[in-house]
């Protein structure tokens, strides 16, 4: 879409008047192109626009693109995505909390494949052929990853200083025994505190040991941490049944809160709060700010997992040309990485003599305006950019290699097909809305629900499901010998 002089200044407000007359010109005659680029956050962001602002900076002189940047809470992004997904106002759009799959099947996404084999070295040389396989559907190329864990370790958060005061070190690994009988304790001692939040708003944790194929509704998983290539349901594994024993346990207790499925808040903001101790989180080689992070699960890699989040382009969009320009320019500008992973230097972070970057005194990423340094693992790549404190110099390099080492599920790669179940897949998804974060929460009965919802699912047609994605593993692992 071209924009006239008039729509620039509009846009820019007084950003504009600081435009070189080379800019000036180029908006004059026409050359330079909006694309607008939609992500999730964990944080509200309200100096996202001066943000946007200093990249336009860049981008306009020097490659003719005008961002229009939009910030979505992660607990309005499926809604908020889906319906951006309708219409031409997102070019640029994060692939998250729907299955890339379900886009690609749908229609929703430009095949990047060409894009992808015309792309620059420097491009290339961020991900290779082989890597961009995670975000191929098909044969062909949908999404371009972003730099973030592949694999995740799963433990337990706790409030630094609670930690410490329970003799609870980082990278300690727990037992479900022993985080019983320390969130005991510590809602004991603070009964004003919630022992246990959600990690994400209303979900209690986001995986286990089970792998859902690329199916984020998890009707047929693999278990042992993708190791067994035997699909079965969900509800009947042992390792789902207890942990939603124990979160039963402690919702009875009183540790976590009654109403955790109308949870909107962040586990960040609630314990940086003082308003809980714990959750469970996963992650890689990373750290939050005023938290210690235990293991209870660890590190491995479920089969979709470059896809989980991933950035591709709405079919939608008036121009694809310049949507994969910016594309490219999110990962492989440095300059602009860095503003859009980190913010402006001296009013969102300064810069430390180890290379890493901290907020700034007395600022956190929940209240410094754009804390988007501490999600670094959102944004299309921060590989280039600096690493927060807590994370250390090393950071992004030592994620890489994480990622490397990482234990895989057999069915690595896989992703589930439902068109040949479409039907009992829908029926199924509607029944695993309706009971899988409320049993993972612990706010139901373990036993009879499931017994319930294993009920319904199979009137629903879970066995179809089952036997076709199987069928469909069993495929896909032969093509890989």
């Amino acid at each position: 879409m071209k924009k006239s002089v008039k729509r620039a200044l509009t846009v820019c407000g007084a950003a504009a008047m600081m435009l070189s007359a080379a800019q000036l010109s180029a908006f004059a005659d026409g050359d330079v192109k909006e694309v607008s680029l939609h992500l999730p956050t964990v944080y509200d962001l309200p100096d996202a626009p001066q943000v946007e602002d200093a990249i336009n900076q860049i981008t306009e002189e020097k490659y003719g693109i005008h961002l229009n940047l939009t910030y979505i809470t992660t607990g309005n992004w499926l809604q908020q995505s889906n319906l951006l997904f309708t219409g031409d106002e997102a070019d640029v759009i994060a692939v998250f909390m729907t299955p890339l799959s379900t886009y690609v099947k749908n229609g929703q996404l430009v095949d990047l494949t060409d894009y992808y084999a015309n792309a620059s070295d420097e491009f290339k040389q961020v991900w290779s052929e082989e890597e961009m396989k995670g975000t191929t559907v098909d044969g062909k190329i949908y999404a371009v990853p972003n730099l973030r864990n592949f694999g995740n370790i799963i433990g337990l958060n706790i409030d630094a200083d609670i930690a410490a005061e329970f003799g609870i070190e980082n990278g300690q690994k727990l037992t479900m025994e022993e985080i019983d009988e320390f969130l005991t304790k510590a809602h004991e001692k603070y009964p004003d505190r919630y022992a246990l939040v959600p990690q994400g708003s209303d979900s209690m944790v986001n995986g286990w040991t089970w792998d859902g194929l690329g199916d984020e509704k998890y009707i047929g998983v693999l278990e042992d941490q993708g190791q067994s290539t035997e699909v079965k349901n969900l509800f009947e594994t042992d390792d789902f049944v207890d942990f939603c024993t124990w979160t039963r346990k402690w919702y009875q207790d009183g540790f976590t809160m009654q109403d955790v499925l109308s949870n909107t808040q962040p586990f960040q903001t609630l314990i940086g709060n003082d308003q809980a101790i714990a959750c469970f989180d996963n992650y890689s080689v990373n750290n939050v700010a005023g938290m210690i992070r235990t293991e209870v699960v660890s590190a491995w890699a479920q089969s979709n997992s470059y896809q989980a989040l991933c950035y591709g382009i709405n079919v939608n969009s008036k121009d694809t040309d310049a949507a994969w320009e910016l594309m490219q320019i999110l990962y492989t500008d440095k300059d602009v990485c860095t503003l859009l992973a980190d913010g402006i230097e001296g009013t969102h972070y300064v810069v430390n003599e180890d290379g890493t970057i901290s907020f700034p005194e007395g600022k956190t990423a929940a209240d410094c305006g754009y804390g988007m340094a501490e999600g670094y693992w959102i944004v299309p790549y921060s590989g280039n950019t600096y690493p927060l404190d807590v994370n250390g110099p090393t950071f992004f390099e030592d994620l890489i290699q994480f990622n490397k080492d990482t234990l895989k599920t057999k069915g690595f790669g896989f992703a589930f097909d439902t068109t040949n179940v479409v039907d009992q897949y829908t029926a199924c998804s509607n029944i695993m809305d309706k009971y899988y974060k409320a049993l993972l929460s612990g706010s139901v009965d373990v036993q009879s629900t499931i017994e319930q919802a294993n009920s319904e699912l199979e009137a629903a047609g879970l066995a179809d499901i089952i036997a076709e994605k199987q069928a469909q593993l069993d495929a896909y692992l032969a093509e890989q010998q």
